[in-house]
C-alpha cells in the first residue's frame, strides 16, 4: 500500500496527463461550488425577518444575514466536498487508469468503460458518501467536543465507502462486470487500505484536492499488484 501511494504521488505531478484531469476536475468543481454559494446567498436574501423579535430583525439586517449565509455554504463546502468532488472526477477517471496502466502495467491493456459507466459508477459513489456523512452529521456535532473525533469517524466512513468504488473502477476495465463488483469484497483490506488513505487526504485542505485522483491511481497500483501475485502463485503451484 506504501508503494502504491509513493508512485501515485510522483505521477500526479510528473506526469502530464494526470496533471490536465487535475485542472478540469478543479475548475469544474470550483465552478460548482461557486454557483453553490450563489444559491445559498440569493435564498438567504430573500427571507424576510417579518413578525420577528426585534433583536432578531436588527441583527439579521445587520449583517446576520451574510453570516448566515457565508456559514451555510461553508457547511455545505465541508459535507459536500467529498462527494462532488469524486462525482467530478469519475468524469476523466478512465483516463487516470489508463495513464497509470501504460506506465506501469503496459502488458495489461484494459477495455474502456465509456462515459456513461463512469459517470454512473461515480454518481453512485458519490451518492453513497454524501448519504453517509448526512447521516453521521449529529455524530461528527457530538465529537467536536473531543477535537479529533469528527476526523477519525469521517475518515473511518468514507474510507469504507471511497476503497470499493475505485477498486471497482479498474477491476471493470479487466475482468466481466459481475467479477468487479464482487473484486473489492473479495480484497477487503486493499479496498479499506485505499479508502482509509484517500479519506485522509479529503479531510486535510489542499490535499484533499488531490484525493480522487490518488485514490483511483493507488486503486490500479494495488489491481494489478494483486492479479500479478494471484498469477505467479498459480504458476507455482
Amino acid at each position: 500500500m506504501a508503494a502504491a501511494f509513493i508512485l501515485a504521488f510522483a505521477q500526479l505531478w510528473g506526469d502530464a496527463r494526470v496533471r490536465g484531469v487535475l485542472w478540469r476536475g478543479l475548475l469544474l468543481t470550483l465552478l460548482l461550488f461557486a454557483g453553490l454559494a450563489w444559491g445559498v446567498f440569493t435564498l438567504i436574501a430573500l427571507i424576510e425577518p417579518a413578525g420577528w423579535p426585534a433583536w432578531a430583525v436588527k441583527l439579521w439586517t445587520a449583517g446576520g444575514d451574510d453570516a448566515a449565509a457565508v456559514l451555510l455554504s461553508m457547511l455545505l463546502t465541508w459535507l459536500g466536498f467529498t462527494s462532488i468532488a469524486t462525482a467530478v472526477m469519475a468524469m476523466w477517471q478512465d483516463e487516470i487508469i489508463v495513464a497509470v496502466e501504460q506506465r506501469y502495467y503496459p502488458q495489461h491493456k484494459g477495455h474502456a468503460l465509456g462515459l456513461g459507466v463512469e459517470l454512473a459508477m461515480g454518481g453512485r459513489a458519490a451518492i453513497r458518501v454524501a448519504l453517509i456523512n448526512a447521516l453521521l452529521l449529529p455524530a461528527y456535532l457530538l465529537l467536536l467536543f473531543t477535537g479529533i473525533g469528527p476526523l477519525i469517524l469521517f475518515i473511518i466512513a468514507n474510507g469504507w465507502a471511497l476503497g470499493r468504488e475505485y477498486l471497482e473502477a479498474v477491476a471493470a476495465r479487466h475482468v466481466p462486470l459481475g467479477e468487479s463488483r464482487a473484486w473489492p469484497g473479495q480484497h477487503k483490506w486493499d479496498s479499506w487500505g485505499i479508502g482509509f488513505l484517500t479519506a485522509g487526504l479529503f479531510a486535510v485542505p489542499v490535499l484533499n484536492l488531490v484525493a480522487p485522483l490518488m485514490g483511483a491511481m493507488m486503486a490500479t497500483h494495488i489491481f494489478h499488484r494483486e492479479r500479478e501475485e494471484a498469477a505467479r502463485g498459480k504458476k507455482e503451484a
